[in-house]
Parts: structure tokens; C-alpha cells; sequence
């Protein structure tokens, strides 16, 4: 080994000795939450952690494995929600909801798990949290599995109007019309040019989903 492979080797041991793993996944998981996927690279990770760049390729591998390796953590806390509520349909809510807001909490979760075409990756352990919820509330077949797909698409059709919108909840277009529609109230021309309650709406449909759906399912919960 040359004298340069030495002292390479010498200076990666010791910034090993100073960072784990679970050091390097948290910084590059902060770090994307602060500044988005594309503005990460492994060089500013080795940077914010104050070490050299190899020291962080012995730790996690190279990007797309450290990125591998967040999508799994990820996965894995999305997959530990505990639904909370005495029926079935709220306990169905509470899993969409609970989705919902940690992905309006951590938007780059799904550009994260983009970057390695697994988009819907991070939601596997949550799908399957909510195909047992739908089971136990005594849909079996055709039926249970028609709901899971309902529910996913509603939570995916939000999750895209939430990143598509970026705050600006409002019917557009109305500000075309609607001042000269003579049918229109006062109170709802008003309305309409004001934004929209996204949240509202959010879980109007989705009780309005769920009744439909568990309208004719037995309940071990007894609603």
C-alpha cells in the first residue's frame, strides 16, 4: 500500500470510530427534509457529518443504497401506525389520516422513494395495516380487496392534490363565472372565491367512502 493508501486508510478508520450507521441515515434524512433530494449528494453528507467521503460509503454504500436504506426506516414507521377508534370505519380514518399528514409533514418522503421507482414503496407495511382493518371489519373477498383499493386511491388523489396545489386550496377558474352567475347566492359566490377547506373535505369523503363501503359488513367491534 502506498504512503497516500495509508493515510487514506488511516483517516477513514478514525472518522469511523467517530460515526455509526444510524448517524449517517439521520443526517442524509434531515438533510433531504431541508433541502430535497436533489440537492443531495454524498459530499455534503460527508461534509455535515465532518468527515471524509469514504467514511460515509463504509457506513451506508453509495446513494441509491443509502437511499434504499431510508426508504426501508421509512416503510417501516409508516408501517407502525396504530389505528385509534372503537369501529371499524374510524379506525379505517385514522390510518388514512394519520398517512396524510406525514407525508404533508415530510414531503420529500415520496420523492425519496421516487428516486428508486418504488413510489409507492414506503406505503407497503400501511397497505397492509389497512387491508387487516378492512378484514376485521367483515369484508372478505371481492368486496374487502375493492375496498383497500378505494381507500388507497382517495389517499393517493389527496396526497397528490396537497403536492400539486402547494397550499393554494381554491376551485379554479371560479373567479370567471361566478360573479355573473345570477342563480348564485351571496354567501356561496362569497364562498367559492375563497380557499377551499381541504381537510374538510378530506374527511367528508372518506366517511362518505367508508359508509358506502362497510355499509353491509358485520363488525367483530359491533358497530
Amino acid at each position: 500500500m502506498t504512503q497516500s493508501g495509508r493515510t487514506r486508510a488511516i483517516s477513514t478508520n478514525r472518522d469511523s470510530k467517530a460515526i455509526t450507521a444510524d448517524m449517517v441515515l439521520a443526517t442524509a434524512m434531515r438533510m433531504i427534509e431541508s433541502e430535497g433530494v436533489d440537492a443531495f449528494s454524498m459530499r455534503k453528507l460527508a461534509t455535515e457529518l465532518g468527515v471524509g467521503s469514504p467514511t460515509v460509503y463504509w457506513h451506508v454504500g453509495n446513494r441509491d443504497e443509502l437511499f434504499n436504506r431510508l426508504i426501508e426506516q421509512i416503510t417501516d414507521q409508516l408501517g407502525n401506525i396504530n389505528p385509534d377508534g372503537d369501529t371499524p370505519a374510524n379506525r379505517i380514518a385514522s390510518i388514512s389520516r394519520t398517512l396524510l399528514e406525514e407525508v404533508r409533514a415530510r414531503p420529500q418522503l415520496i420523492a425519496l422513494s421516487a428516486t428508486q421507482g418504488r413510489g409507492e414503496a414506503i406505503f407497503i407495511k400501511a397497505q397492509a395495516a389497512l387491508a387487516h382493518e378492512v378484514s376485521a371489519s367483515g369484508l372478505r373477498g371481492e368486496d374487502a380487496a375493492f375496498a383497500v383499493g378505494t381507500i388507497l386511491f382517495h389517499l393517493g388523489g389527496f396526497i397528490l392534490l396537497d403536492h400539486g396545489l402547494s397550499q393554494d386550496y381554491r376551485v379554479r377558474g371560479a373567479q370567471e363565472w361566478v360573479r355573473e352567475e345570477a342563480d348564485i347566492d351571496e354567501t356561496m359566490r362569497a364562498r367559492l372565491l375563497q380557499d377551499v377547506d381541504l381537510d374538510k373535505i378530506f374527511q367528508f369523503t372518506l366517511d362518505a367512502i367508508l359508509a358506502s363501503l362497510l355499509r353491509v359488513s358485520k363488525s367483530p367491534f359491533g358497530a
